[in-house]
């Protein structure tokens, strides 16, 4: 079976749009909030943090995602991966998996269950999970026309709510003259990616920044959201004006805060570092050309943090790479090379591994928006 790439990338707009009202809609309530926080513990836990957590918020993103894409496309069902465990517990110690119903008054009964009780937060939860959503794509569908993929060729990720800690924290970021902000609610991300099962590269991916921007006129949160193709030789996004690519004369590189020192050292010496949160958030911010890269050289990103991202870096003629295979390879047949190193999606960097730590992206990631710019890191590095 085949489907049209304009209509997958139209859902998947829509879908994460309905994701993020959702994510608003908790955010705006402190007791809501507080309510569906839950540790998440074992397998499910990032061992990069002392406390994870997951909220029904992560779960019911991630479920609409799914009950969307299938009730569209059904032969997809089987192919859609998410961050988070759909299995909840509510206060009595009741395990109840999470799943959008055929009807509303299905999944307000549902949620009742794992609220506790909370017929008004049920009810509220479950109108957004049925709403129906139009988006406006914008333009670049035209060259979408007429492109198609195999059904049984692709797989989804889904990273429900990235930066889950800065949500859960609900500040108010600050956004600097360089257009990052370092932590906050501007960090949390909606990512959803499409690849390829015979490639394992990112086909499609879409993201939506919920609290992109706050309008002190309403006190609302406004939204953003970005998108990417690349299938085959057609490179498709969202910006009317692509970002710039040509590297700075001093390079703006984003780390994370716990990046080895040895590393962020290094780089201090030829670039200008800069720190924000959230995975998902720092890749926003390469595409954007914000920053010129995100460098990270540990294994603590998955491929629901990267997939999205991917396509879109890769639709502006950048890409994603390992640290370490950048560390070990040789940029001299640049484009062969670049193209056989990029992250792939189909198969667990460490198989066997227990839980999510089967999914990471081993030996970290390299965010680039430039060939040249790739070639300036290996300089450093090397």
């Amino acid at each position: 079976m085949k489907v049209g790439v304009a209509e997958v990338l139209k859902l998947l707009v829509n879908t994460a749009e309905k994701g993020a009202n959702v994510a608003r809609i908790i955010r705006s309530d402190a007791d809501l909030l507080n309510l569906l926080v839950e540790e998440k513990t074992g397998d499910s836990k990032n061992q990069r943090f002392v406390q994870d957590f997951k909220t029904l918020a992560d779960v019911l993103v991630q479920e609409i995602v799914r009950h969307d894409l299938t009730e569209k496309i059904p032969d997809i069902k089987g192919s859609i991966y998410g961050e988070e465990s759909n299995t909840f517990t509510n206060a009595v110690g009741e395990s109840i998996t999470v799943e959008i119903q055929a009807t509303k008054q299905h999944t307000t009964d549902l949620l009742n269950k794992v609220l506790d009780g909370n017929k008004r937060a049920a009810d509220l939860l479950a109108r957004e999970a049925h709403e129906s959503v139009a988006v406006d794509v914008g333009s670049g569908l035209e060259k979408l026309v007429g492109l198609e993929v195999n059904v049984e060729d692709i797989g989804v990720w889904i990273d429900p709510i990235d930066s889950t800690a800065q949500y859960i924290g609900g500040l108010h970021g600050t956004v600097e003259n360089n257009g990052i902000a370092s932590e906050g609610l501007q960090c949390v991300v909606v990512i959803i990616g499409v690849y390829d099962k015979r490639t394992g590269l990112p086909l499609v991916g879409v993201t939506n920044q919920p609290f992109s921007t706050f309008d002190t006129q309403s006190k609302r949160w406004i939204g953003e959201t970005m998108w990417g193709v690349c299938v085959g030789d057609t490179r498709v996004n969202s910006f009317s004006k692509p970002p710039p690519v040509k590297p700075r004369d001093t390079p703006i590189i984003l780390m994370s805060t716990s990046e080895c020192q040895d590393i962020q050292t290094t780089f201090s010496k030829k670039c200008s570092l800069h720190y924000a949160a959230g995975a998902g958030y720092k890749l926003l911010c390469a595409i954007q050309g914000l920053a010129d890269s995100y460098i990270l050289s540990k294994s603590s990103t998955f491929k629901w943090d990267a997939c999205g991202p991917h396509a879109i870096l890769l639709s502006i003629g950048g890409g994603l790479i390992s640290f370490k295979s950048l560390q070990d390879g040789d940029l001299q047949d640049s484009e062969t090379l670049v193209r056989d190193l990029q992250i792939r999606y189909d198969k667990a960097d460490r198989p066997g591994a227990s839980g999510a730590e089967q999914w990471c992206n081993e030996g970290g990631i390299v965010a680039y928006t430039s060939t040249a710019m790739l070639k300036t890191i290996k300089e450093i590095i090397a």
